[in-house]
């Protein structure tokens, strides 16, 4: 026909759908993530010290003591733990890192108050958790085995110890709960729950740490509710890491006292 169209009309084009937003950390792999690390600390610190006491028998004369050898260990089986699970964590929540909202784990810019409000409450939590601690430990010592293994080494290999005990281990520990474990419950229950759930997981966990002793806990769990109350409001995990960090520096003071 005259009136016929050279060509029929071509469809009306559809943009691609966008990909579904990326939900936050589930149960099963948070879970599973958080125990791989502590695994992944016996597995690595179990073999380093069989090593360490092999190579003692084999060359008593060319090796370090004891004390030293031990923070050795200590060093290689924090950081090759700590290096296993951000790799883990980058490839499955990548997506995620960069987030501030309650999904996300929080790598988002702090400002310099946040940062420095961050390390001020660092510093109070040890204080009043000590005072808590000593009130309920009724005069016995509390010490963390980190602790005690440094009070055996050379000042040199307490140096050494410093940045896997002040910026290693709380770089992982808040990546893995006020990051993915935070995110999971505040996505399930709100704010208030998650940091107080979160506070007192942080702090169980570590109840190995502390050679079973109960009443040194409630020290870890403040720590864990002020470094998950610093990820919630300012939207950024880096305040929790100088909470944390802090925290951890004020403690190793004690190694050259």
């Amino acid at each position: 026909m005259p009136n016929d169209p050279a060509f029929p009309p071509m469809p009306a084009a559809t943009l691609p759908e966008a990909p579904p937003r990326r939900p936050g950390p589930g149960w099963g792999e948070t879970i599973l993530i958080i125990a791989a690390y502590f695994a992944l600390q016996f597995i690595l610190g179990g073999g380093l010290a069989w090593l360490s006491q092999s190579l003692a028998k084999a060359f008593p004369d060319n090796v370090p003591g004891a004390g030293d050898r031990l923070v050795i260990v200590v060093i290689l089986t924090l950081a090759g733990a700590a290096a296993v699970t951000l790799s883990l964590v980058t490839r499955r929540w990548g997506a995620l890192l960069r987030e501030g909202g309650p999904a996300g784990f929080g790598f988002t810019p702090p400002t310099g108050v946040q940062m420095v409000f961050g390390a001020v409450l660092g510093i109070v939590a040890p204080v009043i958790g000590g005072l808590l601690t000593q009130m309920l430990a009724n005069g016995h010592e509390v010490s963390q085995s980190v602790s005690q293994l440094a009070d055996n080494a050379h000042v040199g290999m307490r140096v050494a110890l410093l940045p896997i005990a002040i910026l290693v281990g709380p770089l992982v520990e808040e990546v893995l709960f006020r990051g993915a474990l935070l995110a999971l419950l505040r996505t399930r229950f709100g704010d208030g729950w998650a940091i107080a759930l979160s506070a007192v997981f942080f702090g169980v966990i570590h109840l190995p740490d502390l050679g079973g002793l109960w009443y040194a806990v409630p020290n870890l769990i403040l720590v864990g509710a002020f470094c998950a109350w610093l990820r919630v409001r300012s939207g950024s995990i880096w305040p929790a890491l100088a909470c944390h960090a802090a925290n951890n520096a004020l403690a190793t003071m004690a190694w050259f006292s």
